[in-house]
């Protein structure tokens, strides 16, 4: 399957020979015979010399995918870069085969812009016709030149993209999101407090306290003594509304 670059490069080419019938026939009707001779000979080496650099270029890019093949088959550090030198190499490969295909087109357009110099050195052509074609073979030979230029880069391009692949380290894991930090807890203060109860004096003149001497004590005799009323109700065990000396065990002398 061609790419499309390859078909870029000759849809390019053809464009630009086209180009060069219609320029050629132009200039052609304008120039006298004796212009023509000499022309046609600059023209052709000129066209000699274009073939001799799109021939370089193809060389550079054959060299090139060479590289880049030898590399591939070197091995790459991850497989996702022996995928990457894969298509390095074959984009080389084909560069290399556009820039063969265009040095040769310009080898050819430089032949045939010698034999229209011999043509008219031998005097077996019209000098105005062989100007106009050698000038013709002449411009093929530029046009496939820089099509061959510019494989040859492409090739080189893809030479170094191949070697970067196989080299390519593997992509680290990515990184772990940072630990959860709990907020500190707010401090714990401890404090004590008395308990529930009438702080107070516990031991009671229990005879002071029975007024009415009967041997039990009423809330109205407790009520001198703070502590008491205001536990009377928890030493009251048979919740008669008296304490008795028996109730009152602990809290006396």
């Amino acid at each position: 399957m061609r790419s499309n670059m390859t078909i870029h490069r000759t849809h390019a080419l053809t464009l630009a020979v086209l180009g060069v019938f219609a320029a050629g026939s132009a200039i052609a009707q304008s120039e006298s015979e004796a212009e023509a001779r000499r022309n046609t000979g600059t023209t052709a080496e000129a066209a000699v010399d274009d073939a001799t650099v799109a021939r370089q270029e193809a060389e550079a890019a054959q060299a090139a995918a060479q590289a880049a093949a030898a590399t591939r088959a070197g091995g790459a550090v991850t497989a996702d870069g022996a995928a990457r030198a894969e298509v390095g190499a074959y984009n080389a490969n084909q560069a290399s085969i556009d820039a063969q295909a265009a040095a040769n087109t310009a080898v050819n357009a430089a032949n045939d812009a010698n034999a229209a110099k011999s043509a008219v050195g031998g005097g077996t052509e019209q000098p105005l016709g062989a100007s106009a074609q050698a000038r013709e073979s002449a411009n093929t030979a530029r046009a496939a030149t820089a099509v061959a230029s510019s494989a040859a880069a492409d090739a080189q391009a893809a030479a170094q993209e191949t070697q970067e692949a196989v080299t390519a380290p593997p992509t680290p894991p990515p990184t772990p999101p940072a630990p959860m930090v709990e907020p500190a807890a707010a401090p714990v203060t401890v404090t004590s407090s008395p308990p529930d109860s009438v702080v107070g004096e516990y031991k009671i003149d229990f005879a002071a306290l029975d007024a009415n001497g009967d041997g039990s004590l009423s809330r109205a005799e407790v009520r001198s003594n703070a502590t008491l009323t205001g536990e009377f109700r928890a030493v009251d065990n048979d919740n008669n509304g008296r304490l008795s000396k028996e109730e009152l065990k602990g809290w006396m002398d």
